[in-house]
């Protein structure tokens, strides 16, 4: 790597929405460790995971407000680094079944979920670099349903096409736009619903045994799949769906029925 292409890495950003836990927390490691500089969007202070707060940056708020965008773009615009990529991660997950959920809180998931997204994307429009990449954090939930989270499954059936539409509009300038679509995740959101039950640990094993790997993703596993998609290594791919589930929907009912693996 010659001098220029030094600097050129060394001034590469990224933007990462739902930067302090979970999925976001797991994709900010892991830019940061191959020398991005790091710009996490959270509601929680400070933005980023603790270990990384020193060194990057972290803009507190919340995906729906005008305010937090023009924060963001006012450090880009100020900070020298070249903004690369945006991983559009937050999400807001109430567990409802749909015909529970009132129009308010059905509102709510799609405007973070949804108008959240594509407040990052019209960003991207302005400050995004031309070969950039922008990887939407979508859901098996996008592509099949779940009868206890009515309005989530909605909103991730629209950030998959949100990112189809986004790929066509950015392709002419060489920016692509990708969805990972993970199964079961072990984050705060997941783990949750394992301590409410009565026994964790069976409650973790009976979820893991409905997925033919045996297991639920870590989140490390769904920042490498957000890290290639990312990096020119997926140069061809624009518009597409990367399913990160275990082989949970290659899978049918029988599957469950008969125990999982065996």
């Amino acid at each position: 790597m010659n001098q220029a292409d030094a600097q050129a890495t060394d001034r590469r950003a990224v933007l990462i929405t739902g930067a302090r836990a979970g999925i976001g927390a797991a994709c900010a490691r892991w830019f940061a460790a191959r020398a991005w500089q790091v710009i996490g969007v959270d509601i929680d202070a400070p933005a980023l995971p603790d270990d990384l707060a020193g060194e990057h940056t972290g803009v507190v708020g919340s995906v729906t407000g005008d305010e937090t965008w023009n924060r963001v773009a006012e450090h880009i615009e100020k900070s020298g680094h070249t903004l690369r990529a945006v991983v559009n991660n937050a999400a807001h997950q109430p567990e409802l079944p749909l015909l529970d959920t009132s129009v308010e809180e059905f509102s709510a998931v799609l405007h973070t979920n949804v108008v959240g997204m594509f407040r990052a994307i019209k960003l991207a429009d302005r400050l995004l670099a031309c070969d950039g990449a922008i990887v939407n954090m979508a859901s098996i939930l996008g592509l099949t349903a779940d009868p206890v989270l009515g309005a989530y499954c909605v909103s991730k059936g629209a950030v998959v096409q949100l990112t189809r539409t986004a790929a066509l509009a950015f392709a002419d300038r060489g920016i692509r736009v990708n969805a990972v679509c993970p199964g079961a995740v072990r984050t705060p959101l997941t783990t949750r619903v394992w301590d409410l039950a009565e026994d964790p640990q069976a409650a973790r094993a009976q979820m893991e045994r409905l997925y033919p790997a045996g297991r639920i993703a870590e989140p490390e596993d769904i920042a490498a799949i957000v890290g290639m998609l990312a990096s020119g290594e997926s140069r061809a791919m624009t518009g597409s769906l990367v399913v990160a589930d275990g082989g949970l929907t290659a899978t049918n009912a029988e599957f469950a029925l008969t125990g999982g693996l065996v």
